[in-house]
């Protein structure tokens, strides 16, 4: 006797339930042909990372409900382990994942439910597991994936747990203060056999490098499975085997908003990228992924990837024929091994039943109900129609089983304490003895545990009316608010400031999305608008659930409920502009947050509403919509306070901000919101190892209880407070801040750290960096709308130039923040347009009395002039060996450029034709372009005033000392010409020809040759920063753009100020000043007239000239070397060298091939910097 049927008819009955599976085979034949046929086939790298190839890895079961459709799935789940099918590698994994299980809303479930189902089909998952490190220590930092999955009480987390967590945690033990991806590479090379392994994989394994690369935890996740395929064709290329996953449930999937990012876009990821796995999807509606207007939604899309989908890969599910309906029922009940159930019950069944397994299921119960009570079953009992069926079968249970039944019915999922909660007058023991019953389905691996079959669900709903003691409406209504209040206690019980709460925080924060999700969802379902569902929603928002609020439902036909959903939906998504988020909150809010709106979310809406206004830095608006908000002892009610604390603070009002905090409860969640809040009141008061100890408590909490999205916040605005005088700790905590709020979803955090870091490196004395990142920062506030920042961008500029001299420009943008602050519209807080005018020592700064300071007016303004003076001091030189301040006026042309007459080249090359040394004809009077070619030797002279012999000498010298590819110098010397001296030279004439295409050998190889010139001390020369020598390397760029020379020229100085200076080419690519046979380069030809300078400047150029040639940076970055690549160098300077080369394209008869090229790739990666150039060149 099995467990089900012992605990549901009891240990008497003198029957047997059995298992049954019939009128499949068909079905199950082509299952297994199909598995056959995909187990056979291999998956090599190249065709893995082939992402336009069709898929032919899933198969689809649909069919309407009570068909059988998970059945199947999971029927052939089983056989597939058990060995049930013919054809079969010896070796099978199956992973299962059930969608009605809200847990699975999050893809990081999802995916690590499949490394743990396939885990035993190899020994190790290497290039997944290393990801998954990195993943797991962006996304969770500090926190043990094994410890997080054990927390959990299903046995599906204690299965991951034993598969994924060890490997994960070992490659994140014992880390220092370095980057994730670093951290994590060289814990798992740490021995030179797991070293060699590693380099092996990331050679090996393209999509490596990408993915740990990517800086975004949720997008690195989303593309994760490839590395999973990786792994597992590894592990099959030494032993066959088979790995199937099955989808069930996948209709729920089907009804999120169709979107990128969204679930459904990542399940598709999922099976199209890992090809070698065979998914098995069951739902009730067909899957649309070859759709061309669902595809729209999915980064892998349409019928040229989904061809099966159209009819081939689908499996549209019948119901029973009569013979396999009488089989079922014979078998499905036995007594002594004879069927149970008499033929012409039997009879009567399969005629009601219309084929649907669940009529059949549930008639077999019906019919064992009547045994268990030793009574005959009376044959007019059968063969009703499906809602009589139900009717008969709740009317054949006891009076508290059928109101059990209807409360398992009134959400999609269930446990014991939501059954106690909706009915407290049944004892424990009976709810226990109800979920054993066989109509009642168990999954121990998800919360809450229980559901009933959807159908089934559904007509208990409609059948009730008709049942002699059904729930009347006021009763549905109070059992439903019971089991609403109980899931509401679930996920508020996050804000418990019990310490020795029986749950930990972490597994109540996973439950809170799953019971904000049934109430949701619920609500929809019986017209309700339970209040709390604000509550529900704002405490997932502060525990950083963003990913769930982004991808809530909409349910459009409840008006209410798809006016919450899209609040939260647009509170969660951090990586919208500010204005128009707050634009669009209010939009969809209306008139449902107004001083006299009453509705059930009212008060959530007017705590987003100000929230967004005060990012946008609409501080009025925002003290109206939180003024609003019903005093009443809510959690929504209670924490208003902090909403205005907030608005003070931004008001500058720092004595209100103290005298609201100390209002406060003593909650987790206050205590680290109090924390922060009074954090900021110290930065703004100068006070910065006050504010410092502050944020670290703020951070400490945050990490005890779980809060991703504080412990993101805490980190950054740590790094904010310490960015004024302790520059090293905040470049060490910068890395992780940025993971942080990088996977949470907050991109203004990540502009923060962008701004902490180019403050730290200033005082470091790093210009360059300074400038790079804070124009980053600035990049990324704008674009956010982020006007209300409690740390503006644009103050930290005026700072910075204030401190470097700047102080025209300085007092330029402290005199329109000033004037801004007057309008409707202000670009920053009141106390940071206060402190610009005192940095800018604009007039009437020091008398400014709009802030109301902690102390004395006095102190802090005393306080904020030392970052003033200690950045002067740390600004004041530069090491050796780095470019100092680059001559971007030049405006007298220091260094003439103009090409020089034809007569003196003439004269020079006539010259150079006499040499011993050259062995080419003489020269003609048509010879004035300066190059002489002979059979073994080539005679060159000045072309331009400012080349240089010296520069010819230098490159001479760099071909016998670093062994460059550059032809032997045999003669030089000079010629009176009648304009002026003109050097000349005889050099050896090189094989090959000029490098049009730039293929990736070629790019190798001309990075190798960069290394060898740049691993050369600086021997003399023009320096980039002498004066003049700016104009000489930006060549025609201030003839042909004079108004947008000025610009251009600012920023070449703004980047490489500070840059270590090394020799270099400073004219060099693969299709400009090198000759190649085939592949092999054979010449570096005609170095630049700088002869000092940032390598990276070198790279740049050759990107420049040979990307619009379809060359890429790997190959070249290859070449170089990786340990000796600076990439925050290449990708200041390239867009820059790219706008050079644009400038030049007109000249060179360019415009439209390589022109063309450059405008479309400034035109979306840098337009501001292209608008620089279209007055004066045709675009």
């Amino acid at each position: 006797m099995g467990i089900d049927q012992f605990f549901g008819f009891g240990p008497g009955v003198p029957f047997v339930t059995r298992q049954v599976f019939t009128d499949r085979e068909e079905q199950i034949q082509r299952l297994g042909r199909w598995l056959a046929d995909h187990g056979g086939r291999s998956w090599p790298v190249p065709a893995l990372l082939d992402f336009q190839r069709p898929a032919a890895n899933l198969l689809t079961v649909s069919g309407e409900g009570g068909m059988g459709k998970s059945t199947l799935a999971r029927h052939a789940a089983e056989l597939v382990v058990e060995g049930g099918l013919d054809g079969l590698p010896d070796d099978r994994a199956c992973a299962v994942l059930d969608f009605a299980d809200p847990s699975s809303a999050s893809f990081e479930n999802v995916l690590l439910r499949v490394r743990a189902g396939l885990g035993g089909l190899a020994r190790s998952w290497p290039a997944f597991d290393v990801a998954l490190a990195v993943y797991w220590e962006r996304k969770h930092p500090g926190e043990s994936l094994t410890g997080f999955l054990q927390k959990g009480t299903t046995a599906e987390s204690r299965r991951v747990a034993e598969q994924v967590g060890g490997t994960v945690d070992q490659l994140l033990g014992g880390f220092g203060a370095l980057t994730v991806t670093y951290q994590v590479l060289s814990r798992a090379g740490s021995a030179v056999k797991q070293k060699a392994r590693l380099k092996r994989l990331r050679a090996e394994l393209p999509a490596l490098d990408p993915i740990l690369d990517e800086q975004d935890p949720d997008r690195m996740l989303g593309y994760m499975p490839v590395l999973l395929a990786a792994d597992l064709e590894r592990a099959r290329s030494k032993r066959p085997a088979l790995a199937v996953c099955v989808l069930d449930t996948l209709e729920i999937v089907q009804s999120l908003p169709p979107e990128r990012g969204g679930l459904e876009d990542l399940l598709a990821r999922l099976v199209y990228l890992m090809p070698n796995v065979a998914f098995v999807a069951a739902g009730r509606l067909p899957l649309r992924w070859h759709d061309p207007v669902r595809a729209v939604g999915l980064t892998y899309g349409g019928e040229h990837r989904w061809p099966g989908l159209a009819g081939p890969d689908r499996i549209e599910l019948d119901g029973f024929d009569p013979a396999s309906a009488r089989e079922y029922l014979a078998a499905r009940l036995t007594i002594e091994d004879r069927p149970a159930i008499e033929a012409p019950i039997r009879e009567r069944i399969v005629a009601g039943a219309g084929g649907s397994p669940l009529y059949l299921d549930l008639s077999a119960g019906l019919y064992g109900q009547y045994l268990a009570r030793g009574e005959t079953p009376p044959p007019e009992a059968f063969g009703l129609g499906f809602p009589e069926l139900v009717l008969r079968t709740m009317r054949d249970l006891s009076e508290q089983d059928r109101d059990l039944l209807r409360a398992a019915a009134l959400l999609e999922a269930f446990d014991e304490d939501m059954l106690c909660a909706a009915l407290p007058e049944v004892r424990r023991r009976r709810v226990e003895d109800f979920v054993a019953r066989p109509f009642v389905r168990q999954d121990a691996s998800v919360w809450p545990a229980y559901r009933l079959h959807e159908n089934l669900r559904r007509s208990v709903l409609d059948c009730d009316a008709f049942t002699t003691d059904g729930w009347t409406r006021t009763e549905r209504r109070e059992h439903l608010q019971r089991a609403i209040d109980h899931l509401a206690g679930v996920t508020l019980s996050v804000w418990d400031e019990s310490p020795d709460h029986p749950v930990p925080l972490a597994v109540r924060s996973r439950r809170a999305i799953a019971a904000f999700l049934l109430v949701l969802r619920g609500a929809r379902e019986h017209d309700a608008l339970p209040p709390v569902l604000g509550d529900m929603a704002y405490s997932l928002s502060v525990l950083g659930h963003w990913q769930v609020l982004a991808s809530l439902p909409e349910p459009d036909d409840v008006p209410e409920l798809a006016r919450l959903a899209a609040v939260a939906r647009l509170a969660a998504r951090g990586d919208l502009n500010a204005e128009d988020r707050y634009l669009a909150t209010r939009r969809v809010v209306g008139d449902h947050a107004g001083p006299d709106a009453d509705g059930p979310f009212a008060d959530y809406y007017r705590y987003e509403l100000g929230t967004r206004a005060h990012i946008t830095g609409r501080l009025e608006e925002a003290i109206a919509h939180l003024s609003a908000i019903t005093p009443d002892g809510s959690l929504i009610g209670t924490n208003a306070l902090f909403g205005l604390a907030d608005n003070a603070l931004r008001r500058g009002d720092h004595r209100s901000v103290v005298e609201l905090m100390e209002k406060a409860s003593g909650a987790e969640l206050d205590r680290i919101r109090v924390a922060d809040m009074l954090g900021h009141v110290y930065i703004q008061s100068a006070r910065f190892m006050e504010a410092t100890n502050l944020f670290q408590r703020t951070l400490d909490e945050a990490r005890a209880a779980n809060a991703p999205l504080w412990e993101a916040r805490a980190t950054r605005h740590l790094a904010l407070a310490l960015m004024w005088y302790d520059a090293d700790r905040t470049l060490r905590l910068v890395p992780r801040a940025r993971d942080l709020n990088s996977a949470v979803g907050e991109l203004i955090g990540v502009a923060q750290c962008d701004l902490a870091a180019s403050m730290a490196h200033a005082l470091n004395g790093d210009r360059a960096t300074a400038s790079e990142l804070l124009d980053a920062a600035v990049r990324q506030y704008e674009e956010l709308g982020a006007r209300g920042e409690l740390v503006p961008a644009e103050a930290i500029r005026v700072l910075q130039l204030a401190a470097g001299g700047r102080r025209e420009e300085a007092a330029a943008i402290a005199r329109r923040l000033a004037e801004a602050a007057c309008t409707d519209e202000p670009e920053c807080l009141p106390v940071w347009v206060a402190l610009t005018g005192l940095w800018a020592d604009l007039p009437g700064a020091e008398a400014d009395g709009s802030i109301r300071w902690l102390d004395d007016a006095g102190p802090p303004r005393l306080r904020w002039l030392e970052p003033l003076e200690r950045l002067r001091h740390r600004l004041s030189g530069l090491p050796p060996g780095t470019c100092g301040t680059l001559d971007v006026a030049d405006r007298r042309a220091l260094i003439p450029t103009e090409p020089l007459p034809a007569s003196a080249v003439i004269a020079a090359v006539r010259a150079a034709s006499a040499s011993p040394a050259f062995d080419g004809p003489p020269v003609t009077e048509q010879g004035g372009g300066g190059i002489l070619p002979g059979h073994r030797t080539v005679a060159k002279s000045q072309r331009r005033t400012h080349e240089r012999l010296e520069t010819v000498l230098h490159l001479e010298r760099l071909r016998t000392a670093a062994g460059v590819s550059a032809p032997r110098l045999l003669d030089h010397g000079t010629a009176d010409t009648g304009a002026g001296r003109a050097w000349w030279a005889v050099l050896e004439r090189l094989p090959g020809a000029h490098g049009d295409q730039p293929t990736p050998g070629r790019q190798r190889a001309l990075g190798g040759q960069l290394r060898r010139w740049h691993a050369c001390p600086p021997g003399g020369g023009l320096r980039l920063d002498d004066p003049g020598a700016l104009g000489v390397l930006l060549g025609s760029a201030r003839r042909n753009a004079p108004r947008a020379y000025p610009a251009i020229a600012e920023r070449f100085g703004d980047v490489c100020l500070g840059m270590e200076m090394t020799a270099i080419h400073g004219d060099i690519a693969v299709g400009h000043n090198a000759l190649f046979d085939g592949d092999t380069l054979t010449g570096i030809l005609d170095s630049g007239a700088v002869e000092q300078g940032p390598p990276m400047l070198d790279l740049a150029w050759a990107l420049a000239v040979d990307l619009p040639r379809g060359a890429t940076p790997e190959p070249l970055i290859e070449g170089y070397g990786a340990d000796a690549f600076d990439q925050e160098a290449l990708d200041a300077l390239l867009p820059l060298m790219l706008l050079r080369r644009l400038i030049d394209t007109p000249a060179l008869g360019l415009a439209e091939t390589d022109g063309r090229w450059i405008v479309q790739r400034l035109r979306v990666d840098l337009p501001d910097l292209l608008a620089l150039v279209e007055s004066e060149i045709a675009l």
